[in-house]
C-alpha cells in the first residue's frame, strides 16, 4: 500500500480540516443565496427551479468525484494538488453568478461549483483515515464538523452581506478571498503531506507495464479487480443508506431557511441566522457521532442518527403549521442533532471496509454514488413544496429518513451477527 508521511501530522490533519471548511463553505454559499435569489425583485424563482440548482450541483459532483477517486488511488500526487483546484473552480463559480440574470447562468454556477466540490473528499478522506488509522472515526468527525460549520455559516452571512452590499457583490467578494486561499492550501498540502509507492508496488506496476497489456485490457482488468475488492454485500447497504442521509442532508442545507420563511413567516434575515445558529450547534454532534463509533460499530451511529431524525421529521409534518415558533426552532435544533451525528459514518465504514490501497476509489463511491440518487431529492423537494403544499414537502423528507433508518436497521442486524457491534481494546489502541 502507499506510505504517506508529514513532518507534522497534526498540522496536516488542520489543513485538511481548513480545506473542508472552504469546500464546504464554497459550496453552499450559493446554495443558501436561494432564499435571496428566489425573490420577485431579484431574479423570480419557482421552488422547483432552486431544487433543481441544487441537484445538477450534486450530479456534478457525483461523476467527477468517481474520477477523482481513481485517479487519487493510482497518481499519489493528485492528493497534493486535488484540494487547491477544486477552491480554484469553487472560487470561479462565484463570478458566473454574480451576473447572473436568468437560469441560464445559475446553472454553469451549479456545474462548475459541482466540478470543484468533487476535488475534495475522496482524496482528503482518504488521506485522514492513512494519517490516522486507529482514530478515524474522532478526526473524520472533527473534519466532518468544520466541514458543516463552513455549511453552517453560509445561511445568515449571505442575507446580512446582501443587505450590506448586496448579493452579487458578495459573490465577486467571496470570489477573490477564494482565489487567495487556494495559493496557501496548494502550498500547504505539498509541503505537509507526501506519498509515495512502496518499491514492491514499484516492481509490480513496472511488470504490468513490461506485459504490454493493450490500454483497454489494463482498464478491465484494473476495474475487474478494483471493484471485487470493494464492492461487498455491506458496502452496497451502506450506499444505499448514505443515500438517502446524503438526500436529506442536501434539502435541510438549501432549503431550511426557506422553510422557515414560508412555513413559519420568519424574516430573510431571521430565517439565515437561525438555520446557522441550528447548523453550527448540529456540526457538534458530528464529533460525538465519530467519537462513538471509534468505541462501537459505525452502524449504531447510523441507526441512531436516521431513526431520531424520522421521529423528529414526522412529528413536524403531522402537527404541520400549528406549531409555535419556539417549539419549531427546537425540534428543528433536535432534528439536525439527530442528522449530523452520523455526519461521517457512511465514510467512515467504507474506510473500514476497503484495502488501504483503494481507499480513494472506495471514498468516491460513498459520495459519488449517494450523490447520483440522492441528487435527485432537492428538486423532488421543491417540486413537492410548489405543486402540493408545504406541509407534504415535510413529509416527504420523513419518507426519506423512515427509508434510510430501515436500511440503517439492516446494517446493525449484520454487525450484531459478526460481534462487530462493540470494539475491543486492542483495536482502540493508538
Amino acid at each position: 500500500m502507499p506510505e504517506i508521511s508529514s513532518p507534522r501530522p497534526a498540522l496536516a490533519l488542520s489543513a485538511l480540516i481548513f480545506g473542508h471548511f472552504l469546500n464546504h463553505f464554497y459550496a453552499y454559499v450559493f446554495l443558501a443565496s436561494m432564499v435571496i435569489l428566489r425573490l420577485p425583485r431579484n431574479l423570480n424563482l419557482t421552488d422547483s427551479q432552486v431544487g433543481l440548482l441544487g441537484t445538477i450541483q450534486m450530479l456534478v459532483f457525483a461523476v467527477f468525484s468517481i474520477a477523482v477517486g481513481i485517479i487519487g488511488d493510482k497518481w499519489l500526487k493528485s492528493k497534493r494538488i486535488f484540494i487547491p483546484i477544486g477552491i480554484l473552480f469553487m472560487s470561479l463559480h462565484l463570478f458566473v453568478a454574480a451576473y447572473a440574470t436568468s437560469m441560464t447562468l445559475l446553472i454553469v454556477s451549479s456545474v462548475v461549483v459541482g466540478f470543484g466540490a468533487a476535488f475534495y473528499h475522496p482524496v482528503a478522506y482518504a488521506a485522514i483515515a492513512d494519517l490516522y488509522e486507529t482514530r478515524k472515526g474522532l478526526t473524520m468527525s472533527m473534519n466532518a464538523a468544520f466541514g458543516m460549520i463552513g455549511t453552517s455559516i453560509t445561511p445568515g452571512l449571505v442575507v446580512s452581506l446582501d443587505k450590506l452590499m448586496g448579493w452579487r457583490n458578495f459573490f465577486i467578494l467571496f470570489g477573490i478571498i477564494g482565489l487567495g486561499l487556494t495559493v496557501i492550501i496548494f502550498f500547504s498540502m505539498n509541503y505537509l503531506i507526501s506519498y509515495r509507492f512502496t518499491s514492491e508496488e514499484i516492481e509490480e506496476k513496472e511488470q504490468i507495464k513490461n506485459k504490454k497489456m493493450k490500454t483497454s485490457r489494463r482498464i478491465k482488468h484494473w476495474f475487474r479487480t478494483e471493484f471485487v475488492l470493494i464492492i461487498t454485500f455491506s458496502i452496497i447497504i451502506c450506499l444505499f443508506y448514505s443515500s438517502f442521509r446524503t438526500g436529506i442532508f442536501k434539502i435541510t442545507n438549501q432549503w431550511l431557511s426557506i422553510i422557515f420563511v414560508d412555513m413559519y413567516s420568519y424574516s430573510e434575515i431571521n430565517a439565515g441566522w437561525i438555520t446557522t445558529v441550528i447548523l453550527i450547534v448540529g456540526g457538534l454532534t458530528a464529533i460525538v457521532g465519530g467519537i462513538i463509533s471509534d468505541k462501537y460499530s459505525t452502524s449504531i451511529t447510523m441507526l441512531i442518527s436516521l431513526g431520531g431524525s424520522a421521529f423528529i421529521l414526522l412529528l413536524l409534518f403531522i402537527l404541520g403549521e400549528s406549531l409555535p415558533g419556539f417549539l419549531v426552532i427546537m425540534l428543528y435544533f433536535i432534528f439536525i442533532a439527530f442528522l449530523y451525528f452520523s455526519a461521517t459514518a457512511g465514510t467512515k465504514y467504507v474506510a473500514e471496509n476497503v484495502p488501504q490501497g483503494s481507499r480513494s476509489t472506495g471514498i468516491s463511491l460513498i459520495f459519488a454514488f449517494p450523490s447520483i440518487i440522492g441528487g435527485f431529492f432537492p428538486w423532488m423537494f421543491g417540486l413537492v413544496k410548489e405543486n402540493v403544499d408545504n406541509t407534504w414537502s415535510i413529509g416527504f423528507l420523513s419518507l426519506l429518513a423512515i427509508i434510510g433508518t430501515i436500511i440503517a436497521l439492516v446494517l446493525y442486524i449484520r454487525d450484531k451477527k459478526l460481534g462487530k457491534t462493540k470494539k475491543n481494546k486492542e483495536m482502540l489502541q493508538i
